[in-house]
């Protein structure tokens, strides 16, 4: 440990990630008696990613994408929209006693061996004991980096994800074709002049509700949507807009920020720094999702296979703790 490392008093369980997963896991946690717990998220509130990227009132229905599951835990949804998904996890939080520290990036995670607890610090070095640790931060808004060059003088200007919002004005390029890329349009388009441009000729990879709301944005000229746009190379113009794209079909353009939304990764080279097992790259998990680390467990995105939905990420929280941390690693009630 370093001198200048802030501790905190010793965890049970510390849930990176408060998303449906990481929230779940909290409340599963809580309902089986567990008292000593934390959740950390990167983002400025809870469920970042419906929060930030959802357009208001978007539609959210429990079945998605033909993905009909029943809930299994103590959490669960009805068809609603992003707002009445987000009034329902802030309930959970309230009702579950969750102390959520937002604004919070984990840095590393280290399981000591003389005693087995976990040694996790952030990136303003903050230092919290935990006896176990669940990752709920998943794969969305970690894309896949451009087969092209990216000048290093550009990195105030590039971005792999929306946890800083460009200043109000400024232009913005995105870069995607998926679901992700769409919610950032949809984000951004208020405040921002905003383009999405995508290689391909249509939006097959995103879902209806993503295509519908692009539709509308394109029709009202809220958003300028470049198909067939594929990146040939990036340049630093050295003036605003420093951002300049050269396209393969000859157009060039400049822009304030250009964010890349490329498809999902999982976050490999954290999760090979905690001692996670990767064959590829995904994670090695057992039925319960515990990985070969003792007491260290994965929930949400980076265990669902094939797409995610909400009702899937609760499941995984419930299954971590009650086929997981209850069986040997945290003494556990049998809830009322």
């Amino acid at each position: 440990m370093l001198e200048n490392q802030e501790t905190s008093t010793l965890l049970d369980v510390l849930i990176i990630g408060a998303g449906p997963a990481g929230i779940a896991a909290g409340v599963e946690a809580r309902t089986a008696g567990i008292e000593r717990i934390l959740i950390l998220e990167k983002g400025t509130k809870h469920s970042y990613s419906i929060e930030k990227l959802y357009h208001p009132n978007k539609r959210v229905d429990k079945v998605y994408l033909g993905q009909d599951l029943d809930c299994v835990g103590a959490v669960c949804i009805v068809d609603g929209t992003r707002e009445t998904v987000l009034d329902t996890l802030d309930a959970f939080i309230d009702q579950y006693r969750l102390p959520v520290q937002c604004n919070t990036e984990v840095a590393s995670i280290r399981r000591r061996e003389e005693d087995g607890l976990f040694e996790v610090t952030d990136t303003r070095g903050k230092l919290q004991l935990s006896k176990t640790v669940i990752i709920a931060i998943g794969v969305y808004g970690r894309p896949n980096k451009p087969g092209y060059a990216v000048p290093a003088s550009l990195k105030g200007q590039v971005s792999f994800d929306l946890t800083q919002e460009p200043a109000e004005g400024e232009s913005v390029l995105v870069v995607g074709g998926g679901d992700t890329a769409l919610e950032y349009v949809s984000f951004l388009y208020s405040r921002h002049p905003v383009t999405l441009a995508y290689r391909g000729a249509a939006f097959e990879k995103a879902n209806p509700i993503n295509r519908e709301i692009l539709s509308g944005l394109e029709g009202k000229g809220q958003a300028a949507v470049w198909r067939q746009a594929d990146i040939a190379s990036l340049l630093d113009t050295g003036s605003d807009p420093r951002v300049q794209a050269t396209f393969k079909d000859g157009r060039v353009a400049s822009f304030n920020h250009i964010l890349f939304a490329i498809g999902g990764a999982t976050p490999e080279g954290f999760l090979k720094q905690a001692g996670v097992e990767l064959e590829g790259k995904r994670p090695q998990v057992n039925d319960h999702f515990a990985t070969s680390v003792p007491g260290l467990f994965l929930a949400g995105d980076l265990v669902a296979k094939g797409k995610g939905t909400i009702v899937k990420a609760f499941n995984t929280g419930h299954r971590v703790v009650w086929e997981g941390l209850c069986q040997g690693h945290l003494e556990c009630r049998i809830p009322d």
